[in-house]
């Protein structure tokens, strides 16, 4: 246990920041390594939650939409049920775990980040498997609790080729990746909504596609299921779709770029060109200046004057 001496704690009694920082660097573990730990824990933690509700919940759904006959086609409620599990499942271990990890939990959203240099490529080498290993990890335990078959396993239905079912799941995952290039790495006002749009694009995602393809748009959630319950054959279809689509959402994104998107519509975001170019100016730790129309809502600030006592001031204007 570390122990911290009078010297390195605060009027709080707590250890400051920079007597952390300095007991940190004298760690046996290099931050490098200790960063990799805890993006490595923070991807299976949140994939395995992620994909374990999702199981749970779909499974729910598919037990109850036709007790007697498990494969019979999904009623609406039921579609909505398992839209609304891997939607909402996403959204929340995505907002648990953007800080720690990145909150990535699909091994097409990890390369659609590698290609814009948001993920590292060596990172990317140890989330990757750790998003699959976590995912086989929640489909086990999702059989292991939940009595009967598990029926979450991704196969094409109502006629779906697999030549249909590979672009299908290109473009919906292209959806997916797209939202995470716009709300999460483009800074703007709404990127602290972004596990919000991004449930919303997964949700919609199983709305369109579970009736044809079961839904994948993650080589991890098709993959989990597929290694408990059996492979079909052609499983093949949901590992390259989802990576189709990552390079398809990358490519899109990159034309956007290159032709100065922010230019078309500026004004939308904290860094449209007339704020940027004076965040720029004034550097990235200077305020910028305050125009004239936002002075008159704001407060006045405490400068070290004493508080006015309002009761000796009332007193003051009775004796006038």
């Amino acid at each position: 246990m570390v122990q911290f001496t009078r010297a390195d704690t605060g009027m709080s009694g707590l250890p400051t920041e920079e007597a952390v920082a300095d007991r940190r660097a004298g760690s046996p573990i290099p931050n490098r390594v200790r960063n990799a730990i805890v993006i490595v824990l923070g991807e299976f933690c949140g994939t395995f939650m992620f994909l374990l509700l999702s199981f749970i919940g779909a499974q729910t759904a598919l037990v109850t939409n036709n007790p007697i006959n498990s494969t019979a086609p999904l009623e609406p409620f039921s579609l909505m049920y398992i839209a609304a599990s891997f939607g909402t499942a996403l959204a929340v271990n995505v907002w648990i775990f953007y800080r720690v990890s990145g909150g990535m939990f699909n091994p097409a959203v990890t390369l659609g980040l590698v290609l814009v240099g948001a993920v590292p490529p060596l990172h990317a080498l140890a989330i990757i498997p750790t998003q699959l290993v976590a995912a086989i990890a929640a489909a086990g335990v999702t059989d292991g609790l939940i009595p009967g078959p598990l029926l979450v396993t991704n196969s094409l239905g109502n006629g779906t080729s697999i030549a249909q079912g590979v672009f299908l799941e290109m473009f919906l995952t292209a959806q997916l990746v797209l939202t995470v290039y716009f709300l999460a790495v483009e800074k703007h006002r709404s990127t602290h909504l972004a596990p919000v749009g991004i449930g919303i694009s997964v949700f919609i995602a199983h709305i369109c596609l579970t009736n044809w393809t079961g839904t994948s748009i993650n080589p991890a959630r098709s993959l989990g299921p597929s290694v408990i319950a059996g492979f079909h054959g052609y499983d093949w279809i949901y590992y390259l779709g989802p990576f189709m689509g990552s390079f398809l959402a990358f490519g899109c994104y990159k034309i956007f770029k290159v032709l100065e998107y922010q230019t078309a519509n500026p004004g939308q975001d904290d860094d449209d060109l007339e704020r940027g170019s004076r965040h720029h100016f004034f550097g990235h730790h200077e305020k910028e200046p305050i125009s004239h129309s936002q002075t008159d809502t704001l407060e006045p600030k405490d400068h070290g004057v004493a508080p006015r006592n309002d009761s000796v001031i009332d007193g003051q204007m009775s004796n006038a």
